[in-house]
C-alpha cells in the first residue's frame, strides 16, 4: 500500500470513527499472542462496517454482519464469498503544495446545532439517502471536523464536511441537491476547501469519489490511488 493511500484510508477511517458507532465487534484470536483485528460498526448513517486496514482478513462466519450493513474494504471479494459489491469509489489524492484555487462568501461554515436538521435534509436530498441530524452532532464538537454549505437565497443548496488527520485533508459529503445542480455548485465547493485545507497548513486533500464525481476532481488534478468497495451479504 502507497503512502498516500494509507493516508486517504487513514483519513476516511478517522472521519467514521469520530462518529457514535456501537460497540466494536472482534475477529476470533488469530495467532498465541491473541491478536485481534477490528471491526467497526455505525449503528446509524454511515452505516458502514469497516477495518482500520480495510482489509478482508476479518472472519465474516464467526460475526455476520447485520443486513442493513454495508463493509468497506480495498479488496475485491472473490467470486464465492458470502459479500458482493454493492458499489465502489475511486480513492484520490491532491497534492497541495501547487494547488491554486480561490473560497467563496456563497460557502459558509456550520456551527450551530440547530442548522443541523437543514444541512442533513440537503445532503440526504443530494445522495439520495437519509442522513440523521444527530449522527452529524458528534463532527461539531469535533476540532478536526468542518461542516461547509453552499446557500442559494438562504436555502442550502450543496454541502461538504472537511475533516483533518494530521498533514491531511480529508473531503467527505461533497454534494448538491437535484434542485440546484447544473450551477456549478460543487466546483464552487471544491475551490473553498482546496483554499480552507492550505489556510489550515496541511500537505495533502484525499477523498473518495463515485463516477459523477470524477471528472471535476480529475480536472482539479486529482490522482486515482485505488478502488474502495462497499460490500453487502449476497
Amino acid at each position: 500500500m502507497t503512502s498516500e493511500l494509507a493516508k486517504n484510508l487513514q483519513n476516511l477511517d478517522a472521519f467514521w470513527s469520530a462518529m457514535a458507532h456501537s460497540p466494536e465487534l472482534k475477529s476470533e484470536q488469530q495467532n498465541e499472542q491473541k491478536s485481534e483485528q477490528e471491526l467497526k460498526i455505525h449503528t446509524n448513517w454511515p452505516h458502514k462496517a469497516w477495518q482500520a486496514d480495510f482489509g478482508l482478513d476479518y472472519p465474516e462466519k464467526a460475526h455476520p454482519l447485520p443486513a442493513d450493513k454495508s463493509r468497506v474494504t480495498i479488496t475485491k471479494p472473490a467470486e464465492h464469498s458470502s459479500e458482493q459489491v454493492k458499489m465502489s469509489l475511486q480513492a484520490m489524492v491532491l497534492p497541495l503544495h501547487g494547488a491554486q484555487f480561490n473560497g467563496s462568501n456563497q460557502v459558509e461554515v456550520l456551527t450551530r446545532s440547530d442548522d443541523l436538521a437543514s444541512w442533513a435534509q440537503a445532503c440526504s436530498n443530494a445522495f439520495g439517502y437519509s442522513i440523521a441530524p444527530e449522527a452529524l452532532l458528534p463532527l461539531l464538537s469535533n476540532p478536526n471536523a468542518t461542516l461547509f454549505s453552499y446557500k442559494v437565497d438562504g436555502t442550502i443548496a450543496g454541502t461538504a464536511i472537511a475533516f483533518q488527520s494530521d498533514d491531511v485533508m480529508g473531503v467527505h459529503q461533497v454534494g448538491v441537491d437535484p434542485n440546484f445542480r447544473g450551477q456549478g455548485i460543487a466546483k464552487t465547493l471544491m475551490h473553498h476547501l482546496v483554499d480552507f485545507a492550505k489556510r489550515q497548513n496541511t500537505r495533502l486533500m484525499t477523498l473518495q469519489a463515485s463516477k459523477a464525481g470524477l471528472p471535476l476532481y480529475q480536472q482539479m488534478g486529482f490522482s486515482l490511488l485505488a478502488e474502495v468497495y462497499h460490500l453487502k451479504p449476497s
